[in-house]
Parts: C-alpha cells; structure tokens; sequence
C-alpha cells in the first residue's frame, strides 16, 4: 500500500504555484511570467506597477515550468529567472545588498544555495555571451565574434558544468540539484551530470526542466535533418491570409525565385537584416519574390512592423492558434528565427538557412547574376 501511496504520488505533479514578495527600490514596472518550457508559450502572467509593495501571484501548473521577473519599463529586459514548481511557493527577499535570494517551501530555499553555488561562473559566461550578441548587433563582423567565441567560450562553460557537478555530487537526492541540471547549455553535459543524480531525483517533477530541453534537443536535431532533406525536393505547400486579409498561396509564386523568410517583429536579428533584405530585393526585381510569414506576433504587431519598416515583399500571417489552418513552420522545420528558405523557379527547395548569415546573400548572388 505505501509503495502504491509512493508511485500515485509521484504520478500527481499538477498543483498549485505561488509568487510572492517584495522589490523594494526598484523603480520600473516588473512583471511576473510563467512559461512552458516546452512550447515557450505564457502560462500565465501579471503585471505590477507599483515597485515597493507586496507583489502577488498564483497558478495552476502541469508540469515544471519556468519563471520570469522581468522588467517592462526597460525593453521587457530579464531581471531574473527561476524554476516554477507545482505545490511550491517562492518569496523574493532583499538582502542589506539589494540582492534577491529565495525563500519559501523547501525546494526554494535549496535551489537559492544551488543558483548561488555557482552564480560565478554562470555570470562569467552568461556576460560573455550577451557581450558577443550587442557587438554583432553593432555592426563587428561575425566571423570576427565567432572566432573570439570558440576561443573564450569552451573554457567558461566547463567552469559552469563544474560547479553544477560539485553541487550535484554534493546533493544527487535533492529536487533543486534536478532543476540546476537546465542551467546548462550542451545536453551532452546535462546527461552525464544527470547520471549522478538518484533515480527518485531524475523522476521528480524538477527534473522535467532539464528533460524538456534534451527532448527539444533531439526534436531540434530531427528537424535539422528533414531541412536538409528538404533540398532538392518540392516546397510543402502551404495558404496564408495576407496583409489584406485575402489567402495567398505558396505555389501561386512559381516561376521566380522565392525566400520564404520565417521572422517576428520581436526578433532582433530578423529586423537587423531587414537593410540587407530590402537592398536584394530591389537588385533582383523582376527575378525574385519574397514572403514573409510573421511567427508569434498579434496580427497588429504584425502589420504594424510592415508599415513601420517599410516592408514592400509579400506578406502573410500565421496563427499559432488555429489548429485548423497550414503550420509551414511544421511543415519546413523552423526551429530558430530569422529562417530563410529559398525556391527555385521550379518550385524546388534549393536551400535552407538559419540565422542571419552572409552565406544567405553570396548564394542569392550565385544563382540569380
């Protein structure tokens, strides 16, 4: 009966997520939000203008999810970010620092000692990444930050996959050492840290965060293969309402060249490119379409970043929502933004690219001079 009592337990991971505190001299607008971490859809989320008082939140979750404090008033920038645990509690507290830790049910006072265990090293990379991303966005060559990145970045990530070891080693039977695991960017890592953890750890419901991640891993890396499968085959059809709220097909397009280019009005490397867009669009008028298929925006947003960067290619939406309508980010695979997918006048996928990547330019150049 105790071992059935045990498993039914384990089994229930839905429950009740509570949020409270207090972020005493702050002067912006924070808002708390909970995200899935498999979908990267919101849970739920709560805005709180008033900086200073008591801050308040709660929902119903599934599964282990993720939570965001972020700050609205500076460009929706992450404050900071912790693991949002069904039937847990989590209170921010300030220190004489102005420095906020955890308290709360158990699981949060020991993932706060965890976060802090190796809050040094995580930094130290976390800065050197951001550090890379705002000096490609200011115009240093990519190729430039990438090679300083290969040189840099190996060493402080095994920094960061060390002192996860040493915690998890330190604590194998504890929920937090579970939920550190997704602190960690290469699932190749995240597996062999996990290894040291106890079987009631890696089957508690913390540990789904790390899990999740390995499963969109491999997801990502299926994907990956079917795009370049892809290349030399029929494009997947696909209808879309455009800007004038009129279907537009994919294949009515045959006969030119067609990017279709996957982007959102939130992404940032999607508008960096815009420039370099709008100058190949105009060199190969006449031998060249593009259609652009908003992802993750409001149909406002949406037309509201066409009129505002002045977008003159084709235009249609794709809601998220509409289960009955065409998915061509499942179709094609899309697992990252801005994606670039070119066909030929034939109809045939030619190639494939992520990223914005000078590769992309040099191949239009390639086929269409």
């Amino acid at each position: 009966m105790l071992m059935g009592m045990m498993a039914l337990g384990a089994m229930a991971q839905g429950g009740e997520f509570k949020v409270s505190g207090t972020f005493e001299g702050r002067e912006d607008t924070v808002a708390l939000v909970v995200v899935n971490v498999t979908t990267s859809s919101t849970i739920e989320e709560k805005v709180f203008p008033v900086t200073g008082q008591l801050i308040e939140m709660s929902c119903e979750l599934k599964d282990a999810a993720m939570l965001f404090v972020v700050d609205v008033d500076n460009g929706t920038k992450g404050y900071m970010s912790v693991p949002a645990i069904p039937g847990e509690h989590v209170i921010f507290k300030k220190d004489a620092n102005n420095i906020t830790y955890l308290e709360g049910s158990q699981f949060y006072v020991d993932y706060n000692l965890a976060e802090r265990s190796i809050e040094k090293p995580l930094m130290a990379l976390k800065n050197f990444e951001g550090e890379c991303q705002h000096r490609m966005m200011n115009g240093v060559p990519e190729d430039v930050v990438m090679k300083e990145y290969e040189e840099k970045a190996p060493a402080l990530n095994q920094a960061l996959v060390d002192a996860v070891t040493a915690y998890v080693k330190a604590h194998p039977d504890q929920d937090a050492a579970a939920a550190l695991l997704s602190q960690l960017d290469d699932t190749d890592d995240m597996e062999a840290v996990a290894a040291l953890l106890t079987e009631r750890a890696r089957g508690s419901v913390a540990a789904n965060l790390y899990k999740s991640m390995l499963a969109a891993e491999q997801k990502e890396r299926e994907e990956e293969a079917r795009q370049e499968g892809m290349v030399g085959s029929p494009a997947p059809d696909f209808t879309l309402n455009d800007i004038n709220g009129k279907p537009l097909a994919l294949s009515s397009l045959r006969g030119k060249w067609v990017i279709i280019d996957f982007w959102g009005s939130w992404c940032k490397w999607c508008i960096k490119g815009i420039p370099d867009m709008k100058e190949y669009y105009t060199k190969y008028s006449g031998k060249l379409e593009i259609l652009g298929v908003d992802c993750n925006d409001t149909v406002e947003k949406w037309k509201n970043a066409v009129k505002e960067y002045e977008l003159p290619w084709l235009h249609v939406y794709w809601d998220k929502d509409d289960e009955n309508g065409d998915n061509p980010l499942a179709l094609y695979g899309v697992r990252g933004f801005p994606t670039k997918v070119i066909i030929d006048p034939k109809g045939n996928v030619a190639k494939v690219i992520v990223g914005e990547d000078p590769a992309f330019y040099e191949y239009l150049d390639q086929v269409l001079k």
